[in-house]
């Protein structure tokens, strides 16, 4: 429904949809190791975020998704980006 078919770009559009939300999932994780200095907050944001994509993943799988498995490795990667993303933004906005 969010990327109709009818979109020239509808699976990009798909992808850029994911690194946002993932963003968000990412902004959460760092506010929740707000302790940990600001290399590891990112780090582990984006590796939090990336196991939350990979499950969905594995979800997905389990519930008739076709997607090939590099398919399955792009949203991963994704994942990992938004987290990264998200984080970074968090210490950022921290810091000042």
């Amino acid at each position: 429904m969010t990327s109709p078919r009818s979109l020239v770009a509808h699976v990009l559009l798909r992808k850029l949809y994911a690194i946002v939300a993932f963003s968000i999932v990412g902004f959460i994780m760092a506010r929740l190791l707000h302790r940990f200095d600001r290399m590891r907050i990112v780090i582990a944001s984006g590796l939090l975020a990336g196991s939350y994509s990979a499950l969905i993943e594995i979800a997905q799988k389990f519930h008739g998704s076709t997607e090939s498995w590099r398919w399955n490795l792009f949203d991963v990667a994704s994942g990992v980006l938004g987290g990264l993303i998200g984080a970074i933004v968090y210490v950022v906005c921290r810091d000042h």
